[in-house]
């Protein structure tokens, strides 16, 4: 599709150009850091509490773990493959361990950044950019949430829900059916509890279950493991062998990080400035808060990347039907039925209810980040995500590449701005001392936690 092509094209010029400097940014953000870390902020002796750190860890991993991680990773194996990694795609688990080594520790820096400042990012983007860039940024942030990774979100229960009728119902969704009796019912189901302003409630609640649900997740994903323990070779092999495969390293180191990158930023957040809005209600001190949102950052990683290439790789390697050259829908569609085949009706089970579960914990928590992000009546900002998830489920039933591609480029925008402000924030020496403002801050802070508390 033309749309889908053209923001393409314009993604893949932003990122291959300036991947070197958000590289160098990060680098210099994290040294910076480093150096002037006893400085920013004081350490804190006071013993942890899980009821303060619940909050923060269960609201962050919520959005991160889920569906649209999977989905996610499963195009960058697709991407990856058709640039020189024989077929597999699996070469990008070595991308995603080099482009940590960048990534994870700007989730501490911005996080650290915001809690020492009081502000969320975007008062703290506004305060150390402008108020445009912050409005940008803000915008930025809004479309990808609640359009770019929603819709991620809905391809997978519409996933999830097709296999089930297809298998063992013998029915088959089309296109406009999809639409009507999957995406609309959900849509609904979270305009409904929006309007009703139980958003929180329910987010709470099922970020509990999401808790149970990623513990049930991993005990499968061990069991998998121990069911194709003699695969675990050829799986390391598969890795290496693409890395030092001559046309891999020749075009996948570029494109490799590129990749990589693009999908740590969607499956961790790093970067985004939405850890720091997980951490809103300052709990903990500010060294704390930031340790927590890298904790998350580490699973949601680790759980994304690590057992969703293990998983497809050994279907693409025994089943004739699994591949990546399919659509979205059949690369899932590859995934579930490679859990069904070795872990039985109990894997297929936990594995379904993940992607059921944190899908929908995904699409209502995007509405925190409308609801600190935009500075609109209650109404504006209701209305902004219904039309923003209404858009996102309406293309992901056909035009799932348009979603996609557009979460790479908003990605580019919002990260790209928020690493400018750390890096103005963290060279000028600011520290946690305010500027002459310092009123004005903190009256910012509080229109924050006003909009928030909304």
């Amino acid at each position: 599709m033309m749309i889908a092509t053209t923001i393409n094209v314009i993604s893949e010029l932003l990122w291959q150009f300036f991947l070197p400097l958000l590289i160098l940014l990060g680098l210099f953000i994290n040294a910076k850091m480093i150096n002037n870390f006893t400085s920013l902020s004081k350490p804190d002796s006071s013993p942890w509490t899980f009821s303060k750190i619940k909050g923060a860890l269960s609201i962050s991993l919520a959005s991160k773990v889920g569906t649209g991680a999977i989905i996610g990773v499963l195009a960058a194996m697709a991407q990856s493959s058709q640039n020189g990694s024989n077929g597999t795609g699996v070469g990008i688990v070595f991308w995603v361990l080099v482009g940590l080594f960048f990534l994870v520790p700007i989730t501490y820096s911005e996080v650290l950044f915001t809690q020492i400042c009081k502000q969320s990012p975007r008062d703290f983007i506004a305060t150390y950019l402008n108020k445009k860039m912050a409005t940008i940024y803000a915008l930025g942030l809004v479309a990808l949430y609640s359009f770019g990774f929603v819709g991620f979100q809905l391809t997978g229960v519409q996933t999830v829900i097709r296999y089930v009728s297809e298998t063992y119902l013998d029915y088959s969704f089309t296109s406009i059916h999809a639409l009507l009796f999957i995406v609309l019912p959900v849509v609904l189901c979270a305009a409904m509890v929006i309007i009703t302003k139980s958003h929180q409630l329910f987010i709470n609640t099922l970020s509990s279950l999401v808790f149970i649900i990623i513990l049930s997740y991993l005990v499968f994903f061990l069991f998998f493991v121990y069911q194709t323990s003699d695969f675990i070779t050829v799986y390391c092999q598969q890795i290496w062998s693409q890395v030092t495969n001559f046309t891999s390293v020749a075009i996948g180191l570029p494109v490799g990080l590129i990749i990589a990158f693009q999908r740590i930023i969607q499956i961790s957040e790093t970067s985004l400035g939405t850890s720091a809005l997980s951490s809103s209600d300052r709990e903990n001190s500010p060294r704390r808060e930031a340790l927590i949102q890298t904790i998350s950052t580490l699973i949601s990683i680790a759980i994304a990347v690590l057992i969703t290439t293990y998983v497809f790789a050994y279907g693409q390697t025994f089943i004739d039907s699994v591949s990546l050259s399919g659509s979205s829908f059949e690369r899932v569609q590859g995934y579930i039925f490679t859990v069904y085949s070795v872990t039985g009706y109990v894997g297929l089970i936990i594995v379904l209810l993940f992607f059921i579960v944190s899908g929908f914990t995904t699409i209502l928590g995007s509405f925190h980040y409308v609801n600190t992000s935009l500075k609109l009546s209650e109404n504006g900002r209701i209305t902004a995500y219904l039309v923003l998830i209404s858009l996102s489920g309406a293309l992901s039933v056909t035009h799932f590449d348009i979603i996609f591609e557009a979460s790479n480029l908003l990605m580019f925008i919002v990260g790209f701005i928020n690493l400018c402000a750390m890096a103005r924030f963290i060279n000028n020496k600011l520290h946690y001392v305010k500027p002459d403002n310092t009123e004005l801050s903190n009256n910012k802070f509080n229109n924050h936690k006003t909009i928030n508390n909304a």
